[in-house]
């Protein structure tokens, strides 16, 4: 793993901020609440390297996260306070990385965080090539080659053939659900899951964003849980699958 350091605030390859975790009512940390705190701060990180709101609709793009995967490395309690930092990496031709890690007031690591994006046309809704942004990121940051990754896994679609689902629910997306590209965001999908699982601590959760859901969209939610594992799976109304969610337990 990369060291993972506390950035200079002038530091523009890096973009950072103070966090501060909220918890749920049965004592887990809320992953809904975490994940909105790190997506603003992805977008106060491109505006910052000229790749947000003014280029997306120059470029008609928006950006997608197609799968991430998040690492506790230890429990997080409350009153605890935190550092939120990420940075991306040279994108390939039509996918990008970003990586977030969360530093105690030790600057101890105690959590990080991979996600896998692409960029997607706002007027065909098709992917489209990556190269506009790593120009325009290039051109702040001439040395994003060199940055590297927190860990050198790469974010694949992971199976769900070998579980058994034990319950079934329906959830029907709201108009707070939608966010500025649409759709239900990405939050919301985790939160779901969540609400499913088990109420065990969370040590690892990955989530695979399959097909968007829209307002007053039903999905239809699959649940399994054995020993260690929760898996959720959200089916749209057609029956193809919008999301699923591996959530690993202490």
């Amino acid at each position: 793993m990369q060291r993972l350091i506390n950035p200079d605030e002038n530091d523009l390859h890096y973009q950072k901020k103070e966090f501060i975790p909220k918890f749920l009512s049965d004592g887990q940390i809320d992953l809904k609440y975490m994940l909105e705190q790190m997506q603003d701060l992805f977008s106060d990180h491109v505006e910052r390297l000229g790749a947000g709101e003014k280029m997306k609709q120059e470029a008609s793009f928006f950006y997608i996260v197609m799968r991430m995967k998040g690492y506790f490395l230890r429990k997080i309690h409350p009153g605890e306070k935190f550092t939120l930092v990420t940075y991306p990496v040279a994108a390939a031709s039509i996918q990008m990385y970003r990586y977030t890690y969360l530093l105690d007031e030790k600057n101890q690591p105690v959590f990080y965080h991979i996600s896998l994006w692409i960029l997607m046309n706002s007027k065909t809704r098709r992917i489209t090539s990556t190269k506009l942004w790593n120009d325009q990121i290039h051109k702040v940051l001439p040395d994003l080659d060199e940055m590297e990754p927190i860990t050198d896994e790469k974010l694949v679609n992971f199976p769900i053939e070998d579980y058994t689902f034990q319950k079934e629910d329906d959830y029907q997306v709201t108009s707070s659900d939608i966010d500025s590209n649409g759709h239900m965001n990405n939050s919301v999908y985790l939160k779901i899951s969540q609400e499913r699982g088990m109420k065990d601590d969370i040590q690892i959760f990955e989530i695979d964003f399959e097909k968007e859901c829209f307002l007053n969209e039903n999905i239809h939610v699959k649940t399994s849980l054995d020993e260690k594992h929760s898996l959720i799976c959200g089916y749209k109304e057609d029956g193809s699958l919008s999301f699923k969610t591996l959530i690993q337990h202490w």
